[in-house]
């Protein structure tokens, strides 16, 4: 019997090594990835603070 085991993180280093981080320089851009692929809406500051906390969690463990 096969097993997959598949891992998603989807923070800034997934965009980095999937090379989407040159796309991100434009406000739309950036506005569409937050709120399509992270699930960000609205877009406020507790709410980037929030993921930030996560990723910061995610790097210590």
């Amino acid at each position: 019997m096969d097993l997959l085991l598949v891992l998603v993180y989807r923070g800034f280093d997934g965009m980095v090594i999937n090379g989407c981080l040159s796309a991100l320089t434009r406000p739309e851009n950036v506005v569409y990835c937050l709120r399509e692929a992270l699930g960000i809406s609205p877009i406020t500051k507790e709410a980037l603070a929030s993921k930030t906390l996560v990723y910061q969690e995610w790097v210590e463990s």
